[in-house]
């Protein structure tokens, strides 16, 4: 099966969204969702890069939608020990143009850095701090699978977009191992906290991951084989701690 990759949406510069772009780089595509590196001015004129993703998705514009989007990333935010490597995220909604209809967008720091699934393990695993965070990263992303399951609610995305290689998708999704994941993040530098591993999920938002079979495959057979992976990938990167101690 083949897919034709469709040319990535620009942002148009005269639009109605609160913010006045200066440039911008299209980084990720999911879904119905796009996320791009954009430069900004804010009401003071002060510059700032931002990741900004567009939901195209129209339906996804009305209140109720945005409060269950803000309601999922709170809990993401607040879940203890993973909150700390979501960034903080800003959603409104904003017309594209004064004829268009109302989109649903959300607004976080740009952290400027690649994806794990960009990264071969001989320079992701040189950084004791990296590896540390990573430890704990998959510590908590166990966590949270496990709690979701039994909750039966919906869980973070530690898939693989299609703007991953072809390996890394099927060791991604096929296989579920979230070391290929486009959802994890390292930073080229830590912010004021020390931290260099983030989760961003490209998706759009929650209530994505409507169907129930979907659902019930996710939490229940995915889920359990990315724990897998997720325990394989501790013990590995544990071993590599060892021997930076030797």
């Amino acid at each position: 099966m083949s897919f034709e990759k469709r040319p990535a949406p620009r942002i148009p510069e005269k639009n109605e969204l609160p913010l006045k772009i200066s440039g911008q780089e299209h980084i990720a595509e999911s879904g119905e969702s796009s996320v791009y590196r954009t430069d900004v001015q804010d009401s003071k004129e002060q510059e700032h890069t931002i990741a900004l993703k567009q939901n195209r998705r129209e339906a996804f514009a009305s209140d109720d939608e945005m409060h269950k989007s803000k309601e999922f990333y709170e809990f993401l935010k607040a879940f203890p020990g993973f909150g700390k490597f979501v960034p903080d995220t800003l959603y409104f909604k904003a017309r594209m143009t004064s004829d268009s209809a109302p989109q649903a967008f959300a607004i976080q720091h740009f952290l400027k850095g690649r994806t794990i699934d960009q990264i071969s393990d001989e320079e992701l695993y040189k950084d004791p701090i990296v590896v540390r965070q990573l430890i704990e990263f998959a510590h908590e992303a166990i966590a949270i699978l496990q709690q979701t399951r039994e909750e039966k609610s919906l869980k973070p995305d530690f898939g693989t977009a299609g703007t991953a290689d072809a390996d890394a998708q099927r060791y991604g999704n096929t296989f579920g191992n979230s070391r290929y994941t486009t959802n994890i993040l390292i930073s080229d530098s830590p912010n004021e906290n020390g931290q260099r591993v983030f989760f961003v999920d490209t998706g759009v938002n929650a209530d994505e991951r409507v169907d129930p079979k979907r659902q019930f495959l996710e939490r229940h057979v995915m889920g359990r084989m990315r724990e897998f992976n997720f325990n394989r990938w501790i013990k590995e990167l544990e071993k590599i701690l060892d021997s930076e101690k030797s």
